[in-house]
C-alpha cells in the first residue's frame, strides 16, 4: 500500500513538473510574440507619424500661398486707395436699397415653398 502511494505521488510530482515545464514554454512564447507586436505597433506609428508629416506639408504650402495672396491684395488695395483722388465711397440710394431688399421676394411678400 505504502508502495502504491509513492508510485502515485512520484507519477502526480512528476506530471506536475512537466505540466509547469509546459506551461513556462507557452509563457515564453506569449512574451515572444507580445514583445514582436509591440514592434510592430511601433513601426505602424512611425509610418503614421510620416505619412501625417508628408500631407501636411502640401497644405501648409497651400496655407501659405493663400496668406501671401492675401497680403498681396491688401497691400494692392491700400495701394489704390492711396494712389486714388476722389476716395469717395459710392453710397446706394434708397431706391436701390428697397431693390437689393426685395431680391428674393415677390411683390414684396417672402416667397412660399411648395
Amino acid at each position: 500500500m505504502i508502495a502504491f502511494i509513492q508510485l502515485l505521488l512520484a507519477v502526480v510530482i512528476t506530471s506536475l513538473s512537466f505540466m509547469l515545464i509546459l506551461i513556462g514554454f507557452q509563457i515564453f512564447h506569449l512574451f515572444h510574440e507580445f514583445r514582436q507586436s509591440v514592434k510592430k505597433l511601433n513601426r505602424i506609428l512611425d509610418n503614421t507619424r510620416e505619412l501625417s508629416e508628408t500631407a501636411s506639408r502640401p497644405v501648409t504650402a497651400v496655407n501659405q500661398f493663400f496668406t501671401e495672396v492675401k497680403d498681396l491684395v491688401d497691400v494692392t488695395r491700400d495701394q489704390m486707395i492711396r494712389e486714388t483722388p476722389d476716395k469717395v465711397i459710392p453710397v446706394t440710394t434708397a431706391r436701390e436699397h428697397k431693390t437689393l431688399q426685395r431680391f428674393f421676394r415677390r411683390s414684396g411678400l417672402p416667397l412660399r415653398s411648395s
